[in-house]
């Protein structure tokens, strides 16, 4: 997701969806991916929110169980205004 490129999701309830995050940039872009509405599954731990250094990947399941229209976005920012969140769809 690049300056607002991402143009929503759509999963269904109880469905694996796995998410590839990728850190792009410096020192100064450390990335905080957060989900509104669902958890995600990282290393054992159900959470919401990942970190991600620039130069590293994740690899993120989600089972979403909570439907409607949910926020995706980063926690900074200037990642924030410069695109970086778009909606995601949970449906029955």
């Amino acid at each position: 997701m690049l300056f607002g490129s991402l143009d929503g999701l759509t999963m269904r309830r109880g469905e694996r969806a796995r998410w590839y995050i990728i850190g792009l940039g410096n020192e100064n872009d450390i990335h905080t991916a957060h989900w509104h509405g669902n958890t995600v599954l990282r290393r054992g731990a159900r959470i919401d929110t990942v970190v991600v250094f620039p130069a590293t990947t994740e690899v993120i399941d989600m089972r979403p169980d909570n439907v409607g229209v949910w926020l995706f976005h980063w926690h900074a920012t200037d990642h924030m205004s410069g695109g970086m969140m778009t909606r995601y769809t949970v449906t029955n």
